[in-house]
């Protein structure tokens, strides 16, 4: 290899100057520890860019810029038989390049978070998944479908405004349907109907039929 390079394994990622730097262990030699290095990143400016910082362990290409001042960077992370490639269990056949189509572009974050952009002809699709799998937002091309599921509770909170437009409305509960607020409007450009298979109950102070 080009002596302007060599291969490392991370050992310390915690930067006391919080400037996202490591330091590595040449592969060639165990004992040595090199001193803080900048790692390269696609975007970075003031309180800005992608920041993406290598897991402890992790083995890394490094690039010595300057002979005179020892000048590094790492240039990025590679797997390896002792670290394989991730894979999203989404799509088997395009996983690991299967099918041979190169379709997942997608990004995996170490508890098991997903940003998915699967290109797969005829089933395109668009996934953000939670480690857990339980809660997914999904855009399929396919389907034209936008679907945001959870098994867990899920809350949505407006301090201004909230404004829901479509061209049919459908909610339904297992259970209750509780709507608490100051004041409450109906209105129907054409007809209304409420209906109830047991008891149907109107209370208040005061009650006007027209």
């Amino acid at each position: 290899m080009d002596p302007r390079f060599f291969w490392g394994k991370i050992v310390d990622n915690i930067d006391p100057d919080g400037l996202n730097r490591v330091k590595i262990t040449k592969e060639e030699e165990d004992e040595s520890i090199t001193e803080w290095i900048p790692v390269l990143t696609y975007y970075g400016g003031d309180d800005m860019g992608l920041s993406i910082l290598p897991e402890v362990d992790d083995q890394v290409l490094v690039a010595t810029l300057d002979d005179e001042s020892g000048l590094k960077v790492v240039i990025g992370s590679v797997w390896s038989n002792d670290s394989l490639p991730p894979e999203t269990k989404e799509n088997t056949d395009a996983d690991l390049n299967k099918d041979g189509e190169n379709s997942l572009r997608f990004f995996k974050s170490r508890a098991g978070n997903q940003l998915i952009f699967d290109d797969t002809d005829g089933e395109e699709k668009i996934q953000l998944i939670a480690a857990d799998g339980k809660t997914r937002i999904e855009f399929c091309v396919d389907e034209e479908m936008l679907s945001l599921i959870t098994e867990h509770d899920m809350a949505i909170k407006s301090c201004g405004v909230l404004s829901i437009q479509a061209e049919e409305i459908e909610i339904s509960s297992e259970k209750e349907v509780n709507i608490n607020t100051e004041d409450y409007q109906q209105k129907a450009e054409k007809s209304s109907k409420m209906t109830a298979d047991g008891d149907f109950d109107i209370k208040g102070s005061g009650v006007a039929l027209n």
